[in-house]
C-alpha cells in the first residue's frame, strides 16, 4: 500500500472515529460507557457507515437487520450475513480491499455504480464489521469480557 493511501485511510478512519464520538455525545453516554462493547456502539458504527453511503446513494436504506442481530440470529437459527452469500462474497471482498488499499469513498462510489441495493447493503454490513473491528484494534472501543 502506498504511503499516501495509508495516510488518507488513517485520516478517513480518524474522521469516522470523530463521527462516532459525536453520536456518543449526542446520546449523552458517559465516558465509561463509551468503551464498553454494546449493541448501541455497533449500531452507531452502522449508522455512521450508512450516512457515508447515503452521500453517494441518497435513497439507500439498509435492507437487512444489523450485524449484531445477524450474529445472534446466525447462532440461533442458522441465518448467514448477506456479505458471505456466494453471489456477494467476492464482490464485497473486492470493495473492502478498495477501502483498505485506497479509500472508503472510492469503494462507495464503485458499489453505488451497480445500483444493486442488496449488494450495497451487503457492503454496508461488511464495512460496518471491518470498521468496528478496526476501532477495537485501535482501542477506541473495547471488548467487554
Amino acid at each position: 500500500m502506498a504511503e499516501g493511501s495509508r495516510e488518507f485511510q488513517q485520516e478517513e478512519i480518524a474522521q469516522l472515529e470523530r463521527q462516532l464520538q459525536e453520536k456518543r455525545a449526542a446520546l449523552g453516554q458517559a465516558s465509561e460507557l463509551d468503551k464498553e462493547e454494546t449493541p448501541l456502539q455497533r449500531e452507531m458504527v452502522h449508522e455512521v457507515v450508512k450516512e457515508r453511503i447515503q452521500e453517494h446513494v441518497p435513497n439507500y436504506q439498509p435492507l437487512s437487520v444489523s450485524n449484531s442481530q445477524q450474529i445472534v440470529s446466525a447462532q440461533t437459527n442458522g441465518h448467514t450475513p448477506s456479505y458471505v452469500l456466494p453471489e456477494f462474497k467476492d464482490l464485497v471482498q473486492n470493495l473492502i480491499n478498495i477501502v483498505f488499499n485506497s479509500s472508503i469513498g472510492e469503494a462507495i462510489e464503485e458499489v453505488s455504480k451497480t445500483n444493486n441495493m442488496a449488494l450495497i447493503d451487503a457492503f454496508h454490513d461488511a464495512l460496518t464489521d471491518e470498521l468496528y473491528n478496526t476501532l477495537i484494534e485501535r482501542k477506541k472501543l473495547e471488548v467487554v469480557k
